[in-house]
């Protein structure tokens, strides 16, 4: 099975992000850095499931210091488990207060 490759423009829009906020992510240690180099660097799948994941805790308020923690002491599995399930809370939460 072969690894999806990603240009940096092309995470960006499927992240929902601009480049200049990858090259930040990866500068300050939110995501790795690309691989391969120059010209050849791509981004892979865990480079876009990292990147939702941050973009999700951002919409909970959490600081992306705390979120790179996160980041470093769970697997991307766990951390997208807990965004599903604070994400399901909240909808149940809002409905609630709508009826």
């Amino acid at each position: 099975m072969s690894e999806t490759r990603f240009k940096i423009g092309e995470l960006a829009r499927h992240a929902g992000v601009t480049p200049r906020t990858i090259h930040y992510y990866v500068h300050i240690g939110l995501l790795p850095p690309p691989k391969g180099g120059g010209r050849y660097s791509y981004y892979t799948e865990e480079h876009l499931r990292r990147l939702r994941i941050i973009r999700q805790l951002q919409r909970y308020f959490i600081p992306l210091r705390r979120i790179k923690e996160a980041l470093r002491l769970k697997s991307l599995e766990e951390l997208e488990e807990e965004v599903a399930r604070a994400h399901r809370v909240a909808h149940e939460y809002r409905d609630c207060l709508l009826y």
